[in-house]
C-alpha cells in the first residue's frame, strides 16, 4: 500500500465536507438540531476514517515484521536447544554460528575480546576438543566477511588465546536472558512504530488538516499497536518457556554437555583502527547533509562500534544500526524518492548506511526538530530522537504528555541548552534513551578533538 495512493484517498475522505439535507420543518431549532448532529456525525467519521488510514498505513509493514520475529523465534528455539542458551547478536556483540550450528563465534566489542566455542562431541578426549576449537578458530578467521577477521589484524592474534572447558547443566538453564530479549524487542518495536505515525503526519502534513493530526487519533493508533505488541509478546513468552521446559526435561535424562571455548584478547587500539576507515564516508555525508561529522561517528561508535555487520534483535542493521521500516524508509521517501523500506543487503554497505544514517539525522534536524531554535539544544534532541522518535522527546517537555514537537518547540526554546539536557535526562520516557544521549553527547566531544 503506497503512501501515494493512499495520500489521494486520505486527501478525498478528509477534505470532502459532508452534510445532510435540508430539514423542513416548523420548528426552527428542530432544523438546527439536525443540521449540529449532521456536522458531528462527519466530523465523528472523518476521524474514523483517519483512524483507520493510520492503521492501514502502519500495518503495511506489520506482516515484514511479524515474519521477522517468527524466523528470529524459531532460530533461537533451535540454538537453546543445542546451547542451552539463546545467545544471539546485540549491536555491539556479533553472535554467528556454523551451519551445523556446533561451532558459535562471539565477538564483544565492549569488552574487547572474542569468544570461538566448539561443542565437545561424547567420548571425545579434553586434547581432541582443544585441537577442534583452535581449528574453528582458524576456519572462522578464514571466512570471507567473518566478524571476527574484520576485527583481527592477523592470524597472529589468535596465538595468544586460552582453552577453556566448560560444562554445562542443561536441566538447571533458565529463560530468564531470553525473555528480557523479548521484551526489549517489545520496547523498542514500540518506540519504531512511533517513529512510523512521525512519517507519516510529517508525509501528510500537506493534505491533513493540522487539526485533524493534532487530535488523538494517531495516539490511538498507537495505543492500539501497543496492545497488540504486548499480546505478541505475552505469546512469545509461553513459548519461550515451553522450549526451555523441554530442554530442561530432555536434559535430566543425559548427561551435561561440555563446551570448548577459546578465548582471544582483540587488539587494545582496535576501536580507532576502525573508526578511521569510516571517518572518510562521515566527512562526505557530514557536507552533503549539513550534520557535524563528529556526530555521525559518535552515533557509530555508540551504536555499532564501528562493526559494519552489527546486528540488533530488533532488527537494526549496520554501522549506524538502521531499521528499514523506519528510519531506512523515510530516508528512501524523502532522499531517494521511492516509497519503500530498505533492505539488510543495502545496509549492510558501508558507505550507504552511513548516507542513510547522516540522511535520516538531517530529516530530524531540518524537518521533524526544526522548530527549536537553538542549535545545542536542537542537538540533545536531534541525538533523543534518533534513538526514540521525536514524539517521545516532545512528550519530556508537554507537561500533558502530548507527542506534540511544535507545542514542546516553544517550551525548549525558552531554556537554556543545559536545561534542555538536564530535562531530556530526567524525563525521557526510556531508560535506554537517556543512557544514549549521554553516551553520544560524550563522545561527540570525543570526535571534535580529533578531527580540531
Amino acid at each position: 500500500m503506497k503512501l501515494s495512493r493512499l495520500a489521494c484517498c486520505c486527501a478525498f475522505v478528509l477534505t470532502g465536507t459532508v452534510w445532510a439535507g435540508t430539514v423542513q420543518a416548523d420548528n426552527p431549532f428542530d432544523e438546527l438540531d439536525s443540521e449540529v448532529t449532521a456536522v458531528y456525525s462527519s466530523a465523528q467519521t472523518e476521524q474514523e476514517e483517519y483512524l483507520q488510514f493510520v492503521l492501514a498505513y502502519m500495518n503495511e509493514y506489520e506482516n515484514w515484521r511479524s515474519q521477522y520475529l517468527r524466523e528470529y523465534d524459531a532460530y533461537r528455539a533451535q540454538i537453546i536447544e543445542k546451547w542451552g542458551d539463546g545467545l544471539v547478536s546485540e549491536p555491539l556483540v556479533t553472535v554467528d554460528y556454523s551451519r551445523d550450528q556446533k561451532t558459535r563465534t562471539v565477538v564483544d566489542l565492549e569488552r574487547n575480546e572474542a569468544i570461538v566455542a566448539v561443542l565437545v562431541e561424547p567420548n571425545m578426549l579434553p586434547e581432541q576438543a582443544e585441537k577442534a576449537v583452535k581449528q574453528a578458530a582458524k576456519t572462522v578467521m578464514g571466512e570471507s566477511g567473518s566478524t571476527l577477521a574484520s576485527v583481527v589484524e592477523s592470524p597472529k592474534v589468535l596465538e595468544s588465546g586460552s582453552v577453556v572447558m566448560v560444562e554445562v547443566n542443561y536441566s538447571n538453564v533458565t529463560e530468564t536472558a531470553a525473555k528480557k530479549v523479548i521484551q526489549a524487542q517489545t520496547r523498542t518495536q514500540l518506540q519504531e512504530i512511533e517513529k512510523e505515525s512521525e512519517a507519516l503526519v510529517a508525509q501528510l502534513g500537506a493534505t491533513v488538516s493540522t487539526d485533524l493530526i493534532d487530535t488523538p487519533v494517531v495516539a490511538s493508533a498507537i495505543e492500539k499497536k501497543k496492545v497488540q505488541l504486548q499480546q505478541q509478546e505475552q505469546l512469545r513468552i509461553k513459548k519461550l518457556e515451553k522450549t526451555y521446559q523441554i530442554v530442561r526435561q530432555q536434559a535430566a535424562k543425559q548427561p551435561p554437555k561440555t563446551v570448548m571455548e577459546y578465548r582471544i584478547k582483540l587488539p587494545a587500539n582496535g576501536i580507532g583502527k576502525r573508526a578511521a576507515k569510516y571517518v572518510g564516508f562521515a566527512e562526505q555525508e557530514s557536507q552533503r547533509f549539513d550534520i557535524p561529522a563528529a556526530l555521525v561517528m559518535a552515533i557509530m561508535h555508540s551504536e555499532s562500534s564501528f562493526n559494519p555487520k552489527a546486528k540488533s534483535p530488533i532488527p537494526a542493521y549496520g554501522l549506524m544500526q538502521i531499521v528499514p521500516t523506519t528510519a531506512g524508509r523515510d530516508v528512501n521517501v524523502r532522499i531517494r524518492r521511492k516509497d519503500e523500506p530498505m533492505s539488510p543487503a543495502e545496509l549492510y554497505v558501508a558507505d550507504v548506511n552511513v548516507e542513510t544514517g547522516t540522511a535520516y539525522l538531517n530529516i530530524l534536524d531540518k524537518s521533524y526538530l526544526k522548530a527549536i531554535t537553538n542549535d545545542e539544544s536542537r542537538l540533545y534532541c536531534t541525538i533523543a530522537a534518533y534513538n526514540t522518535g521525536a514524539g517521545n522527546v516532545a512528550k519530556a517537555f508537554n507537561p500533558d504528555g502530548s507527542r506534540k514537537i511544535y507545542k514542546a518547540a516553544k517550551i525548549i526554546n525558552s531554556m537554556t541548552p543545559q536545561q534542555v539536557y538536564d530535562k531530556l535526562m530526567a524525563d525521557l520516557p526510556y531508560d535506554e534513551t537517556k543512557h544514549y544521549l549521554k553516551k553520544v553527547s560524550t563522545r561527540i566531544r570525543l570526535y571534535e578533538k580529533h578531527s580540531a
